[in-house]
């Protein structure tokens, strides 16, 4: 009797094996979708520095250099110390610091201005329209490439500068020097001044053959 049980199991497992190998099995598929990597748009307002290569370029194509729009690329402080019972206080804020009345002028990052004057080592620029007030930015040995804020008196990354007949201490708010602020324009501006102001020279005949 245990004989015929043991060969009815085994006939049982070699039928059960058997139907494994016939039986499909479907193993499910996911479609994935591949993402579509889109082209990195185009930043028509990036601002670059205005360095010597372009100011001799814009020279090359006649452009007049005080139609050319510029920006500061750092926060520019104004400070001076005042006496607010006789001081006459044009522009600016009203400041109490370290026991002292100060007026504190800001021009911030990316403020638009205008040449004024060109140097033989650089320009005077100006932020307001019909002022008299401007800041030179010197491109000299000391900066060959940029063209940078400069002043007098230097002290601890300041210098100063006259504004509305007044002298202020200039520094800058987020660098360790004032002559680190540049002159900027932007990229978009100086590709459409180089292409409409182009002009092509001609070619002369070969004159010897």
């Amino acid at each position: 009797m245990k004989r015929l049980s043991l060969l009815i199991l085994s006939v049982v497992a070699i039928f059960a094996v058997s139907c494994s190998h016939h039986k499909k099995v479907q193993v499910p598929v996911k479609s994935v979708e591949v993402p579509k990597v889109a082209e990195p748009a185009v930043d028509t307002n990036t601002y670059v520095p205005f360095t010597r290569d372009l100011y001799n370029r814009l020279k090359a194509y006649n452009i007049d250099i005080k139609k050319v729009q510029f920006f500061i690329d750092q926060q520019v402080v104004l400070n001076r110390y005042i006496d607010v019972n006789k001081a006459e206080i044009k522009s600016g804020v009203v400041k109490f610091e370290n026991g002292r009345y100060t007026n504190e002028i800001v021009v911030p990052a990316l403020t638009p201005c205008v040449v004024d004057s060109v140097d033989y080592d650089g320009f005077r620029v100006s932020f307001e329209k019909g002022s008299l007030n401007n800041f030179k930015f010197i491109n000299n040995k000391y900066s060959p490439d940029f063209f940078v804020f400069t002043g007098t008196n230097w002290k601890e990354g300041t210098a100063e500068v006259y504004y509305d007949k007044q002298i202020y201490r200039a520094s800058c708010a987020n660098c360790s020097s004032i002559s680190e602020v540049k002159l900027m324009v932007k990229q978009s501006d100086m590709d459409k001044s180089e292409k409409k102001t182009k002009v092509l020279q001609g070619r002369k005949v070969d004159s010897n053959f």
